[in-house]
């Protein structure tokens, strides 16, 4: 342990007064470790006192174990030590072999007030060429629950070793629209925010923080303080259209394309939030599955050549798209898609008789003799479904001739020559 002094004075174990009952040491509030303490502000330190009160102890034992103390008075931490309090203790165990005695020593950690001068009017402020204030950008995450006001970070000049300073902010969401969103504690530097932000409609609140005087002067340069808001997930991706409408030809090659549908998402561009992905949830009528959409691009393809607009003329799709690459937990929106199967000349019309017979008074011509119904089961009144009559055979006179009837699609039998 520790050698007993040689001088017989300090051999004498003295305890009288208060001095050796408690002794209080002036610190910062973070303390390095293995450092003196107070020694490498140039502090005045009680040690010269604590040193006497230990001349005689040949055991010196504390109840702390983050700090030592040692034979002349010197205290330090064993670990860097932040006083989150303004004060903090811990006692001395003292012990005399040779007298048999014990005794304790309070011993007070209480964090030094700086005492900072005023600039004078006439005195200029030493700015070094590449003064940083600290920290710099911050961010806060959208929708955030509090409590509010939020603390977000301290800022801090330069100038505050020397002078006593205030702080202050400018800019939108500070002194500008939106209002008192952000505020600063002019004496310590801390900045808050005051309610929860919303990143789709604010993205970055770019403040600006002062550093001055008492008497106005600036002290610092000004400091750029970019408040970024970070993405939640809290915005649905929406389709473009609440029903899309779509064409196809029932007659279509597999890999045809229908069309497209298209989602957008309010969250914050290339990030998971953003990231989209196309499905279809439902087909009806279900039977056959006739389409496909592309995951990424929403681009809906056929996959099937069943299509036969004579069975089914209309399809409706439900379509599904989700944020967070299409993961489990990503927020869904449905859109409804009706494509309609567009007619294709798949149809050949049917005569509904094998043979017809008519007669038809002599000498008489320009008079219908017949009708002709027909049935095409391609869609009613489309250019698919209109017949076209020819005689291919037995007017080789030019006795009759025959058209279609554009209501009916009925063709109409007459004789334009006398018959004898």
């Amino acid at each position: 342990m520790h050698e007993a002094a040689a001088d017989p004075l300090e051999a004498v174990f003295s305890f009288v007064g208060e001095a050796c009952k408690k002794v209080t040491f002036h610190v910062p509030s973070t303390l390095e470790a293995d450092k003196i303490i107070g020694r490498a502000n140039g502090k005045f330190l009680p040690a010269v006192s604590l040193k006497e009160c230990l001349s005689s102890a040949d055991g010196i034992v504390p109840s702390d174990p983050d700090f030592r103390v040692l034979d002349d008075g010197s205290v330090y931490p064993t670990r860097a030590v932040v006083l989150s309090d303004e004060k903090r203790s811990f006692t001395i165990q003292l012990s005399d072999s040779k007298m048999q005695t014990q005794k304790e020593i309070t011993v007070i950690l209480e964090q030094e007030k700086k005492v900072l001068k005023k600039r004078h009017t006439k005195e200029t402020v030493l700015r070094r060429a590449k003064r940083r204030w600290a920290p710099i950008p911050c961010s806060m995450q959208e929708n955030s629950l509090g409590p509010f006001p939020l603390f977000l970070q301290q800022v801090q000049s330069d100038a505050a070793q020397n002078y006593t300073v205030f702080y202050s902010i400018s800019g939108r969401g500070a002194d500008q629209e939106p209002l008192n969103w952000f505020f600063i504690e002019k004496d310590t530097g801390n900045l808050y925010c005051t309610r929860p932000v919303d990143r789709e409609e604010y993205e970055v609140f770019d403040l600006i923080a002062y550093a001055s005087t008492a008497d106005g002067y600036s002290a610092d340069l000004p400091l750029p303080l970019p408040i970024k808001i970070e993405d939640e997930n809290d915005n649905y991706p929406l389709f473009t259209e609440s029903i899309y409408n779509f064409e196809v030809p029932e007659s279509s090659r597999l890999g045809t394309v229908v069309g497209t549908v298209c989602a957008t998402d309010k969250d914050e561009p290339d990030t998971m939030h953003t990231r989209l992905k196309y499905s279809i949830l439902e087909q009806i009528p279900p039977s056959p599955g006739l389409f496909a959409v592309h995951p990424d691009t929403g681009v809906i393809t056929t996959v099937s050549h069943y299509m036969d607009r004579e069975v089914v003329d209309k399809y409706k799709l439900i379509m599904k798209v989700q944020d967070m690459n299409g993961q489990f937990f990503g927020l869904i929106s449905t859109s409804t898609c009706i494509i309609t199967v567009q007619d294709s000349n798949d149809n050949a019309p049917t005569f509904r008789q094998n043979a017809y017979e008519t007669a038809v008074e002599e000498n008489t011509y320009n008079v219908e003799i017949l009708r002709i119904p027909v049935d095409d089961k391609d869609m009613v009144n489309s250019a698919n479904w209109k017949a076209n009559f020819t005689i291919l055979k037995g007017n080789e006179n030019g006795w009759f001739k025959i058209t279609t009837d554009p209501a009916t699609n009925e063709g109409v039998l007459c004789v334009v020559k006398r018959l004898a």
